[in-house]
């Protein structure tokens, strides 16, 4: 599941205005917090646990002979819950990065290309030029298609030169 995990997200931040790639962040997001939360809650209470009992083993935790299982076990067992701690925090953060690109998606969503920047007019998000004056509100890729912002130089998607 988690082979090319990296690549996934980097490519659901690679256009961030696209709905097909938010829904699917927004899947993979949950799908990664699912995994991830309880994993770094059962690794770091299961480790919590484990250091409290090979603290408090106390004289008894130690024999003539030895070391008594009361005191073995807890400390055997500390390290694989504080790796499934560290692994489910980390596999929890890949779900975090993807908020970014769910927040910036609504954010440019809300933001962007609202009124024209000569008039002042109000425009939809998919006019390129402005219906009162117009003028251009948006310069589209040549290359690739996407919209971009009248005084980009280049495409934001791609890196196409638009033009003046």
């Amino acid at each position: 599941m988690f082979k090319g995990l990296l690549d996934e997200i980097k490519s659901l931040n690679s256009d961030v205005k696209n709905v097909a790639n938010s829904k699917r962040a927004v899947a993979l997001r949950k799908k990664l917090l699912s995994i991830g939360v309880p994993m770094a809650i059962i690794g770091f209470l299961g480790s919590f646990i484990c250091f409290v009992l090979f603290a408090t083993a106390g004289p008894s935790g130690f024999e003539v002979s030895g070391f008594s299982a009361r005191i073995i076990v807890p400390f055997i067992l500390f390290m694989p819950f504080g790796v499934l701690g560290i692994i489910g925090l980390t596999i929890a953060s890949y779900g975090f990065e993807i908020v970014v690109v769910g927040y910036t998606t609504d954010l440019i969503d809300e933001t962007v290309g609202n009124n024209c920047p000569s008039c002042g007019d109000k425009i939809e998000s998919t006019e390129v030029f402005c219906s009162q004056c117009g003028k251009p509100v948006r310069k589209e890729c040549s290359k690739c298609k996407h919209i971009n912002n009248v005084k980009n130089l280049h495409c934001e998607k791609c890196g196409t030169g638009l033009g003046r």
